[in-house]
């Protein structure tokens, strides 16, 4: 087995090193697993966003890709730490490429002065600490951070749901008020939705690995706005505003290409603004605009810490349903 960096505006090793990604993820048995496009795939190996990088790593059995892994990091913030994602072809598997991927991927992180490195898998059925993938993760060093639960909404949600919800949110909601975009946050709120998504990771549950506050910034957000728009990817968000600033938030991003998959990016409420229901109002109205505007979507796919009741709470209200476990791993480096 070698390994070798991924040269990514290389057409013919780019197209193999997807092709395995993608058998890996959604041809070994987990067809309810998601994935990037290749569209995304390629151009987050392509061009760094501006706060973070990804870049790949092919393990070959001679001429063969057998192995694609994906190493990221922050450029801004958390600079200890870089989180990796071995992937191994299923024919190819228990024949040393998984070994050689994560070695080479820990001694990417290493030599990038990274000392904190997590992964993370996702497995059918109930919590298991001898999953074939947690013993993977256990033999290579690392342990368990915290298990998080993924949760599938099919939509379209029924109306009359969202209608309950609505209503039961807007008792709670005085000086509040909720608005929705397409697209680029919209720029009378995107100081204070900076301030506000910054301290997301902070405040989310986060296992063993403590989080710095993010540095997004007004710049940064409009780059992502446009780079969403020329991959063909439609981001849908909510905000709760009160005295001109956003002070919870919620965004749905879905797939190019036709895929009918929409990703839960993130759901917030400032911690000062808890208790109002902030969460269930942003969520509702987003899912509205959503249905509204891309029917085609068949479903929504999120995970959450089971710590986090009151999300998993909104979610379950909602609809999403558990089909996969989805455990964080850390290792750190000495």
């Amino acid at each position: 087995m070698e390994t070798r960096p991924l040269d990514a505006f290389d057409d013919e090793q780019m197209r193999a090193f997807y092709d395995v990604s993608w058998r890996a993820e959604m041809e070994d048995g987990r067809p309810w697993n998601g994935h990037w496009t290749y569209e995304e795939l390629a151009d987050r190996l392509r061009t760094p966003s501006g706060d973070h990088r990804l870049d790949g790593i092919s393990v070959l059995d001679g001429d063969t890709v057998v192995g694609a892994g994906v190493i990221g990091r922050s450029l801004h913030d958390n600079l200890d730490k870089a989180w990796i994602f071995p992937m191994v072809d299923p024919p190819h598997r228990r024949r040393g490429a998984g070994s050689a991927l994560v070695d080479a991927l820990l001694e990417d992180a290493r030599a990038d002065g990274r000392t904190i490195v997590q992964m993370s898998t996702t497995y059918a059925g109930s919590e298991d600490d001898e999953a074939a993938p947690v013993r993977f993760a256990r033999r290579h060093g690392f342990t368990t951070s915290q298990t998080e639960i993924s949760r599938r909404l099919p939509l379209p949600v029924d109306r009359a749901l969202l209608d309950a919800l609505e209503a039961e949110a807007a008792t709670h909601l005085d000086g509040y008020t909720v608005e929705t975009f397409t697209g680029c946050v919209p720029e009378a709120y995107l100081a204070s939705y900076c301030a506000l998504v910054n301290l997301l990771g902070v405040d989310a549950p986060h296992g063993e690995v403590e989080q710095e506050a993010a540095s997004l910034t007004p710049d940064l957000v409009r780059a992502n706005a446009e780079r969403d728009q020329a991959l063909g990817r439609d981001v849908f968000g909510a905000l709760a505003v009160r005295d001109g600033e956003a002070v919870a938030q919620t965004d749905i991003a879905v797939q190019p290409g036709g895929t009918g998959v929409g990703l839960q990016w993130g759901t917030y409420v400032h911690r000062e603004h808890r208790g109002h229901r902030l969460g269930t109002a942003v969520k509702v109205a987003n899912l509205r605009a959503l249905q509204a505007a891309r029917p085609d979507v068949r479903h929504v796919d999120t995970q959450n810490a089971e710590t986090n009741q009151w999300m998993v709470g909104i979610n379950e209200r909602l609809g999403f349903e558990v089909y996969a476990v989805t455990p964080q791993f850390v290792r750190r480096l000495a």
